[in-house]
Parts: structure tokens; sequence; C-alpha cells
């Protein structure tokens, strides 16, 4: 019987959905293992690991090499593998990083306290990385092992259909499954009863939710739900793919109370023949025409972005038009990333990349130019009032939100977090913005 009240140390990289999980893992633990921030005093390390960039893999075996040590100083500590690199390599991890105890796909780290017990009884080197069709996201009821938690992650949907050829999420997190109406509701009271003010739902693409459902739900249908139910809620969604951006979708910015106007909707290249070479299914046309709707049914919404630069045949031309369309749109804030490899997409077969220094210089490019445009985004709402959710708050500074997702740092000695306050916008900085408080 494996004891009660061992230590769990969690290290995450990736994106929110790697997030979630790491607290799902955290929450199906919970009877046996309590969180530590410091891997010398655990019993258990789990490594949640992120396969769309090439360097969280660096991050990742470079980890398991210090880890090492503290696994022969302490032969009773257990180390696992989780997410999508341990979905990609298998038991291949356990030829590169023999100390490793267990490794586990997305769908697989439900299985945690089995495999740990098996461990416990003998057994080495478990995976746990076989991807169904059709899996469901189990309910767990838990709290949070966060003590007050003013924002949290809710997934409402496992993995991606659309086969972008970049993109390795398809052959890692699976095909798409949307979860039952009922189980994200429930999930969603329970945070809110534990405090949480401000909840973003997640999916690879939000925006086709409800297939495979029993009862056919569109995502405006689940959005329209939960700001009936939790009216007080502020809610987010990402991420968005522009092909599956309807106008009902786009109605729900002007008509619930509860969604914040802000969209993470994700353009990669403004260059219509590399959209085709990505697999994205739109033109920036449809895409400049999506962005025209939200501007119109909800002015001052903030678009975020993202933008892969260097992808194989980008010519000059493309990237200009991908500068061009920065120009164009004016996002408040972009995501960029020069393109790396991913072994097993189609993109891996193509034969005519672009030079790494002509990425690099590329993407400084954006990076300078975004740089510009941001700032010029937040300095529109300069002396302004706006309303905030205090997030943090530590000594004379408190940092807070915005309904248009921008951070916003106070200067103040007040316990104000998880509450709802007017704030004076004084000065905007490239990605936050400083203000004080309004009585």
């Amino acid at each position: 019987m494996i004891s009660r009240h061992k230590k769990c140390h969690i290290i995450t990289f990736g994106c929110q959905m790697n997030e979630y999980d790491s607290l799902r893992m955290a929450q199906i633990l919970s009877d046996t293992y309590r969180l530590t921030p410091f891997a010398e005093d655990a019993d258990l390390i789990l490594i949640n690991t992120c396969s769309i960039r090439e360097k969280a893999e660096h991050k990742l075996y470079s980890l398991l090499g210090r880890l090492r040590p503290l696994k022969q100083k302490k032969p009773g500590l257990k180390i696992g593998v989780t997410g999508c690199v341990a979905q990609q390599l298998g038991k291949r991890l356990f030829s590169r990083a023999p100390h490793i105890d267990i490794v586990a796909g997305p769908q697989g780290l439900y299985g945690l306290p089995r495999a740990l017990k098996a461990i416990e009884d003998g057994k080495t080197h478990i995976a746990m990385t076989r991807l169904e069709d059709k899996f469901q996201i189990p309910q767990v009821s838990v709290p949070l092992p966060i003590r007050r938690p003013t924002r949290a992650f809710v997934t409402i949907m496992q993995g991606c259909d659309n086969f972008c050829t970049y993109c390795i999420v398809p052959f890692v997190r699976g095909r798409e499954m949307s979860r039952p109406p009922q189980d994200i509701l429930s999930e969603i009271r329970s945070l809110v009863e534990q405090g949480v003010k401000d909840i973003t739902l997640l999916g690879q693409n939000v925006n086709s939710y409800g297939k495979n459902l029993p009862e056919p739900v569109e995502f405006p249908d689940l959005l329209r739900a939960i700001d009936d139910r939790f009216p007080e809620l502020r809610l987010r969604f990402t991420t968005s793919h522009p092909k599956d951006l309807s106008d009902d979708l786009i109605s729900c910015f002007s008509s619930l109370q509860g969604l914040c106007e802000h969209l993470h909707l994700p353009v990669q290249s403004g260059s219509n023949s590399i959209l085709r070479r990505m697999n994205r299914k739109y033109t920036i046309e449809q895409y400049l025409e999506k962005v025209e709707k939200l501007r119109k049914t909800c002015p001052g919404i903030t678009i975020t972005t993202d933008i892969i630069v260097g992808f194989p045949g980008e010519t000059d031309k493309d990237f200009q038009d991908t500068i061009s369309l920065l120009e164009i749109v004016r996002f408040d804030q972009i995501f960029t990333f020069k393109y790396s490899e991913r072994p097993g997409t189609a993109a891996a077969t193509f034969t005519d990349s672009v030079p790494e220094e002509v990425r690099k210089e590329r993407l400084q490019q954006v990076i300078e130019l975004q740089n510009r445009i941001g700032l010029e985004q937040y300095r529109r709402l300069e002396n302004s009032v706006m309303e905030c959710l205090i997030e943090k708050g530590q000594g004379m500074k408190l940092q807070g939100r915005t309904r248009g997702n921008h951070v916003v740092n106070i200067i103040e000695n007040k316990q104000l977090v998880g509450q709802t306050v007017n704030v004076f916008i004084e000065k905007a900085c490239h990605h936050s913005l400083k203000g004080r408080l309004v009585n």
C-alpha cells in the first residue's frame, strides 16, 4: 500500500493545455501526494512535455540529465515523463534515460495512480501511450491544488482533425473528441465555488467543439449555456481556427455578458501560397473579413495571433506579405516562431527549406515591427479607466488583468486579490500597462 503524504514535484513545458494537464495530475494524485516546489524534496517528479517546438525537447533531455544524480542519491525517487514528447517517443525514452520509471501520453496520464502502484509492486519502465479514437476526458472532482485561484483553464475537447502540415498535435493528442456539456458545466461550477473568477476554455480548435457528441452542440451554444449559468464569470477561449470562426460565434462577443473582449486567432502567415502549403484552409482575404466582422461587432476587441516565419518555400515576397498583414491588422500582441521541423509531419518531407540565418533575420524583423505596433496599440488605452481583476499581490504591488487580457501593474498596498476594481491607466509598456486604483 502506498503511504499517504508523499511529495510530488511537477515541471511543465509548453502550452496552456499542458498547464491544465499538470493540474489534473496533481488532482488525481492528491490522495497520496502533496505538491512541493522543490525537486530535491520530492518522492515523485513528473515532467509534462511539449513537442510543438524543438526547444522544449532539448529542455527535457537536459533536465533528465540533471535529475540522474538525484535519482542515484535517492533510489526511491520515481520519475515520470508525460505529455506530447512522451506520446511521440514512447518506450524509446527509457533507452535514452533508463532512470525514468513512467512514460505517459496526454491520455495516459489518468492512469498514473495505477502505474505508481505497479512500480511499488516491483514493475519497471511502464509506458501508457495508447491513443484511443473515442477517448473521453474523465471527470475529476478534487479541488485545484492552488489556494484561492482567480483564473483557471477548462479543457472542452481533446485532439485535432486539421492536420496542418507543420503540426504534430493530431499524432500525439489524437483526433477531436468533445467533452459532454454537462461535464464542462460541472467542472466550471466546482471552480467557481473555489473562488475562480476568470476561466479559459481550451482545445486545439475550440470552434469545432461538438463533434462526436450524442446530441450535437455547437460552440456558441456551449458559451451561451456557461454565460447563462455563471453570469459573473469572465469567460475566454483558445485556440480558434480561422476557418471555423462562424458569424454566430462572432455575435457572441456582443451578446454574452461574460465573454471577454479578447480573441486569439492564429494566422500563421500573411501569404496565401504558404497558407496552402500549411493546409490552413483559408485565405488572407477571408481572415481579414473575419477580423473586420469582429471589430464591427465588438469595437475595441483585443486580437492576438501566432506567426511562423521561415516555413519551407517561404520567399521574400511571402515574408513581405506577412509584414504587410501585421501593418494592416495591427495585432495587440503576437506569438512568433521561426519554423522548426517536427518529425512525422508532412512539412518534414518538404525539401525547399529556408536557411537558418534567413529564418533568424525574418524573426527579428517581425519582433521589431510588432514591438512598435504593440506599443502603439497599448498607448491607445492610456488615460482611460479599465475594469481589472486583481490576480496577484505582494508588498506594494498588485497585478491585474483587463477583460481584453492586458496585464496591469498597480502600486498599492491593499489586499485585493480576487476582486474586480477600476484602474486608471497611466502608462503603456510593450507587454503591460501601469495604472492606479480609482476610488
